[in-house]
């Protein structure tokens, strides 16, 4: 569980005090690509850590359309305000985009963790903290934002993710205009003019170049 103890959740803790108190208390388990982690609106009853590879959070309305919320990569924890909510129900189907482990720490060895060591809490709070700010935006840009300013705040987001203006999106047009609330023609001509006007300079199939 290499990974594991370089997420954000044990900030400050060293390696060998989280084996010590994580001995025999949490479970590991291993997911082949596109195999399911969990199900939208399940309870939630393990903090879900992933350990190795990435997966893909969708949220599925009543009318069963399928929107791309997020891809969570290793060392991130998943939806951790969940695990306390009243209602404590995941929000997404959790999916391997690619070969994956997760760690499933118990809600109450985490309740216990959290009282064994402060840091943890701190760091429980901040993430949860942080979370929210990002949801605020995503929440403003969706109801608000026209399509080019949902890209350039998207392309702003993957830049600063691979820490270079030349990246390859992990998401497919048709998962984009989902995410967006939008069709995928409209989609694709906001990209076109985006390309026209060099915002982005498209260098593969989903790799850009962003200004």
């Amino acid at each position: 569980m290499e990974e594991m103890y370089h997420s954000p959740l044990f900030r400050g803790i060293d390696k060998h005090t989280l084996e010590s108190l994580l001995d025999g208390k949490c479970r590991v388990r291993d997911f082949s690509r596109g195999e399911i982690v969990a199900i939208q609106d399940q309870t939630y009853k393990s903090l879900f850590i992933v350990e190795k590879g990435t997966l893909r959070a969708e949220m599925t309305n009543r009318e069963g359309i399928k929107a791309v919320i997020e891809d969570i990569s290793a060392p991130r924890a998943v939806a951790p305000s969940f695990l306390f909510a009243s209602k404590n129900k995941l929000p997404v189907t959790l999916t391997a985009r690619s070969e994956s482990t997760v760690v499933f720490i118990p809600k109450n060895v985490l309740l216990w963790l959290m009282k064994k060591d402060a840091r943890v809490l701190e760091n429980m709070l901040s993430g949860i903290s942080d979370r929210c700010l990002f949801l605020s935006e995503r929440v403003r840009l969706l109801q608000f934002g026209t399509i080019k300013s949902k890209l350039r705040s998207y392309f702003m987001e993957q830049k600063h993710n691979n820490g270079s203006s030349l990246f390859t999106i992990p998401h497919t047009q048709q998962e984009l205009a989902d995410t967006f609330g939008v069709t995928r023609p409209a989609l694709a001509r906001a990209i076109k003019q985006m390309e026209e006007s060099g915002t982005i300079i498209r260098k593969g199939i989903r790799t850009y170049e962003f200004h």
